[in-house]
């Protein structure tokens, strides 16, 4: 009875060594700066600056500002409102990434650094 009492205490103080050097982990989240501009002639003109975590793609992290309207196609997920604002006919939401058109949609912009994404409406 004594050898198991000693072998369940060696487990016990095992455990709770373990323990406590996994609850001293770094646990915080590594984040990048979003700032976010929508604009569509008279109809919105939106900016807005958030820490979004580092990796997200910009669709994510859009979402979190404002809401979104989309439509799936093979390519992803594509979008068609932005905060109640349809592209509608002609129009579409051409989307520019730190100044630049995006040659890419906004689900495979990856937000590794601190970016500038701007959403326009304009026509075909």
């Amino acid at each position: 009875m004594k050898l198991n009492l000693k072998i369940l205490t060696l487990l016990l103080i095992g455990l709770f060594s373990m323990h406590s050097s996994l609850s001293y982990a770094d646990e915080t989240t590594e984040t990048v700066q979003l700032s976010l501009v929508i604009t569509a002639a008279d109809q919105i003109n939106l900016t807005a600056v958030k820490q979004v975590e580092k990796g997200l793609n910009s669709y994510e992290a859009i979402k979190q500002l404002v809401v979104v309207g989309v439509k799936e196609t093979s390519y992803g997920p594509q979008i068609m409102s932005l905060g109640g604002i349809e592209a509608a006919g002609d129009a579409y939401w051409a989307l520019y990434v730190n100044g630049s058109m995006s040659m890419v949609g906004a689900h495979d912009v990856i937000l590794l650094e601190d970016t500038l994404i701007r959403l326009n409406m304009e026509d075909f």
